[in-house]
């Protein structure tokens, strides 16, 4: 469903990829032992250093468990100061779902 949603969007419009290989499904796996959240609202949280760790490579060394609120906290800053050097720079905006002038 994902890569069909992908698809339809426009998503690989100009990157060179062909349809069949577009919609191909994905590949999911399961992996034993990561931390996990402990209430309904942190789930986001997780997602985002798993997502870091993952894309660095380091999933091994991946804590068990997070400092929500100093996670939240650094994400906080770390959009900020994005936001902050976007604006500076007066770069662009690479998604085309947001207009230029934003």
């Amino acid at each position: 469903m994902i890569p069909h949603l992908l698809y339809n969007t426009g998503f690989f419009d100009g990157k060179n990829i062909p349809e069949q290989e577009a919609l191909k499904p994905l590949v999911v796996k399961l992996v034993p032992k990561l931390p996990q959240q402990k209430n309904d609202g942190n789930c986001g949280i997780y997602v985002i250093k798993y997502a870091e760790y993952f894309i660095n490579e380091m999933l091994k060394e991946m804590p068990k468990t997070f400092n929500i609120a100093h996670v939240r906290k650094y994400l906080t800053t770390q959009l900020y100061e994005y936001a902050k050097t976007k604006q500076v720079e007066n770069y662009d905006t690479d998604n085309d779902w947001v207009p230029k002038d934003v």
